[in-house]
C-alpha cells in the first residue's frame, strides 16, 4: 500500500499502469479456466473405431465363405484318426484325378473326393461326395470299393458314374462297362441285399425312404457325358437345361414368361464352361443369365 501510494505521487502514471496491472490480474484469476490432472483430460472414445474394425471383419469372413462355398464340411464317412488326401472340383467345372491305382476320377462341379493314407497298398477304398465317372483298372488283387453316405460300390473293373451328394437324400449309379457290386451303405430293416450290375444297368436309390432299385438306360448318352461331350439334338429347352443340371451339379430357375421356353436345341458342346453353354444358349434363343453359389437364374 505504500509503495502504490509513493507511486502515485511520485510517478502517477506509473501508479496507475501498476494498479490496472493488478485489478487484471485479479479479474484473470478469477475467470481462469482450471487445470486438470493429465489423468483427468477427456479420452478419445475408440467404440466407433472398433466397431468400424470389426464389421470390416464381418464383411471379410462373409466374402471367404460366399468364395468357398456351402459345400465345405467334411464328409461325415470320414475316420477319426484317418488322413485322407481331398480332391475338389470347383464350381461349374469338372476335374479329372488319376489315383496310384491308375484309377481315373472325372469329378463333377462342387464334388470331394477322399483318398485315405496307403491307398492302394493297405486299403483299396475312396469315399465321394458328390458326382464323378470312375474307370477302374484291374492291376491290384483286391477290388475297387467306393463309400457314399447311401450306396458302396464294388469292381474289380469297370467304368460307372455315380452321383451321390451327402446333403441330397436320393443317388444313382450308372455302369458303363465292366461289373460292378452295390449296396446300401448304411443298415436297412426291410432290405439290405445287394445288387450286380452289367454295363446298361443302374441304380436308383433314396436314403428317406429305403429305396434301392436295378434299372436300364441308354449307354450311349452317358458315354457322351463321359467323353466331355454335351449333345442337343432338337431338344427342348427345358430338357436341355435338366441336362445341363445334371453335367454340371447345379440348380437351374426360370424367370419370364416366354415363348421361347418351348424352342428346341440343337448342338455340341464339347468340354465348355457353364458361362460358355448360357452365353451361347442365351444368344440364340433370347435370355440373361445370373450365376450365385449353387444355381443359375435365367430370366426370359
Amino acid at each position: 500500500m505504500f509503495l502504490r501510494t509513493f507511486f502515485y505521487y511520485i510517478y502517477p502514471r506509473t501508479a496507475q499502469q501498476i494498479s490496472l496491472r493488478l485489478n487484471m490480474s485479479a479479474a484473470q484469476k478469477q475467470f481462469r479456466r482450471p487445470r486438470f490432472p493429465l489423468y483427468m483430460k477427456k479420452r478419445r472414445n475408440w467404440q466407433p473405431v472398433a466397431l468400424g474394425l470389426i464389421m470390416a471383419m464381418l464383411i471379410t469372413a462373409g466374402v471367404l465363405y460366399y468364395a468357398a462355398g456351402r459345400h465345405t464340411t467334411p464328409s461325415v464317412l470320414l475316420e477319426p484318426g484317418q488322413r485322407y488326401t481331398m480332391y475338389h472340383c470347383l464350381y461349374g467345372k469338372r476335374k479329372a484325378v488319376t489315383l496310384a491305382d491308375s484309377t481315373v476320377v472325372l469329378l463333377n462341379s462342387r464334388s470331394r473326393l477322399y483318398v485315405p493314407a496307403g491307398f492302394p497298398q493297405t486299403r483299396r477304398e475312396v469315399i465321394l461326395d458328390g458326382e464323378a465317372f470312375f474307370n477302374v483298372r484291374s492291376a491290384f488283387p483286391q477290388q475297387f470299393t467306393l463309400h457314399t453316405d447311401k450306396l458302396n460300390i464294388t469292381s474289380r473293373s469297370g467304368n460307372f458314374r455315380i452321383r451321390s451328394l451327402e446333403k441330397q437324400s436320393g443317388a444313382t449309379m450308372y455302369l458303363l462297362a465292366g461289373d460292378a457290386n452295390v449296396g446300401k451303405s448304411y443298415h436297412s430293416d426291410t432290405d439290405n441285399e445287394r445288387e450286380n450290375l452289367s454295363a446298361g444297368e443302374m441304380i436308383l436309390a433314396n436314403k428317406d425312404i429305403d429305396l434301392m432299385e436295378k434299372e436300364t438306360f441308354t449307354l450311349a448318352e452317358q458315354q457322351d457325358c463321359l467323353e466331355g461331350k454335351l449333345v442337343f439334338d432338337n431338344t427342348p429347352l427345358p430338357a436341355a437345361l435338366k441336362k445341363m443340371e445334371d453335367w454340371f451339379g447345379v440348380e437351374v430357375e426360370l424367370k419370364g414368361r416366354s415363348s421361347s421356353i418351348s424352342k428346341a436345341v440343337s448342338g455340341v458342346f464339347r468340354n465348355d464352361s457353364l458361362q460358355d453353354m448360357l452365353a451361347t444358349l442365351g444368344d440364340s434363343i433370347g435370355f440373361t443369365y445370373r450365376i450365385t453359389r449353387d444355381k443359375v437364374v435365367i430370366k426370359f
